[in-house]
């Protein structure tokens, strides 16, 4: 039977190449996107994961029960707001991004997966030109995230069921993206949010199983998980996991540290990624006294200031935006280092603590 299927590929892939030599002939290609030079990390299996990705978890989380949300033909809205991704995400591959951050969560995968599809089709790139991060295996958020994207019924659900439930993921992502394979495919969250349920650890190890079997099958390039601690880490390979995590992507800003999971990524060789790497954005960090005088010292934005200190630290950066002048901002950090003094000085910021709201990694069991 396998020899069979191979055959019959084989004779597929034949006619598809005679076709699109003829049709290809009389049509001309869009020029080649001229790629950025963004240096690279590389995982324990040899992967490079550029330093630098776009962000694609678009959302207005603004609306409480005294205040409307930010859409003003909408104030009663809460939710994501995957539409933004179209034009963010063409803005940025024009630029040179080659890194895209997403999740199934998200609900933006469609909207990346039609992006790119407009890009291969002109020629203007290939797949290997893209290196795509998704996560699965997301607990429900009441009010936020819809069915489909995550699993309502975590805590009550067995490890078999955990398999079926991220297998059916791990192809629904695939298939949102277009793609046959990504480049990195993280777990989500250790749990959901806060639950300190008995069965966590078995039901992570299940999910885990299912991302081993996939990266064997060359669906994912490289594997992780995101919002761990060292103790769930620890934990998954004390229950049978054969692969140790390549990354770990958690929240990091100047304001925001997990100092003893980075620690103990660091001398395991798991590479970090730091989501909400602006923290609260302009309301705060970017207003920093701190962070803004050195800026302004070495003519650059607080972004870049504040981009650069994780960049320094080793970490992946992971900001979002849809202003083509800070996507740009945002990929410009290498024509310029922070000395010791400037990282002391925004290292005396992490006593401020402040994140987006996020439960913390060792708040679940």
């Amino acid at each position: 039977m396998i020899k069979l299927l191979a055959s019959v590929f084989a004779a597929l892939a034949a006619t598809a190449v005679s076709a699109n030599s003829s049709s290809c002939t009389s049509s001309s290609s869009a020029s080649k996107i001229e790629l950025s030079n963004v240096p690279t990390i590389r995982l324990s299996n040899g992967v490079e994961m550029p330093a630098v990705a776009a962000g694609s978890c678009f959302r207005d989380c603004s609306k409480t029960d005294t205040n409307p949300s930010g859409i003003q033909s909408n104030p009663n809205f809460f939710g994501f707001l995957p539409e933004k991704t179209y034009r963010s995400l063409t803005l940025a591959l024009e630029m040179g991004y080659t890194h895209i951050d997403t999740a199934l969560v998200y609900r933006s995968q469609k909207q990346i997966g039609a992006v790119l599809a407009a890009k291969f089709m002109s020629g203007e790139l290939s797949r290997e030109d893209v290196f795509i991060t998704s996560k699965l295996f997301h607990g429900d958020m009441p009010g936020l995230t819809r069915r489909g994207s995550t699993l309502p019924t975590l805590d009550d659900m067995t490890p078999d069921e955990v398999t079926d439930a991220i297998e059916a993921q791990f192809e629904l992502i695939l298939e949102e993206l277009g793609v046959g394979y990504v480049d990195i495919m993280l777990l989500h969250w250790p749990a959901v949010m806060d639950s300190k349920d008995p069965g966590n650890a078995a039901r992570r190890l299940a999910a885990w199983k299912v991302l081993e079997k996939m990266y064997a099958r060359g669906q994912a390039r490289s594997i992780g998980v995101s919002n761990f601690s060292e103790h769930h880490i620890d934990r998954l390979m004390e229950d049978g996991a054969e692969i140790l995590p390549m990354v770990n992507q958690i929240e990091a800003s100047v304001y925001k540290s997990w100092e003893n999971i980075k620690a103990y990524c660091d001398g395991r060789g798991i590479k970090l990624m730091a989501y909400s790497p602006l923290g609260l954005g302009k309301e705060s960090l970017l207003n920093d006294p701190v962070v803004t005088s050195i800026a302004r010292s070495k003519g650059l934005a607080p972004s870049q200031v504040a981009l650069r200190y994780l960049v320094q630290q080793g970490y992946a950066v992971l900001p979002l935006s849809s202003s083509e002048e800070r996507l740009r901002l945002n990929l410009d950090l290498f024509s310029f280092s922070l000395t010791d003094d400037e990282m002391e000085k925004l290292s005396a910021l992490q006593t401020k603590d402040e994140g987006i709201g996020l439960p913390s990694p060792y708040d679940m069991s």
